[in-house]
């Protein structure tokens, strides 16, 4: 037996649902912080919040050129 119920509400109901906290007001003063740093030429705020990103991308492109480099020679690694 299988049995779907489908929901249709908004986040903010979703939230009150499950008794989760409101954070759209902390959200909007963050970003309006952000954008006030980042217009006052002050750059090392975004760097500091992206590279933990840049981080792992770059982390996870290595990886996916190794997987590729392996399956292009077919499993084999070249012995010197």
């Amino acid at each position: 037996m299988k049995i779907s119920i489908d929901i249709d509400m908004s986040p903010q109901e979703a939230r009150e649902l499950m008794g989760w906290p409101d954070m759209s007001k902390l959200h909007e003063a963050s970003i309006a912080s952000l954008n006030e740093q980042l217009k006052s030429g002050n750059q090392e705020v975004m760097m500091s919040m992206l590279k933990p990103y840049l981080d792992s991308s770059q982390q996870a492109f290595t990886f996916y050129q190794k997987m590729m480099q392996g399956m292009a020679d077919g499993g084999h690694s070249a012995k010197k």
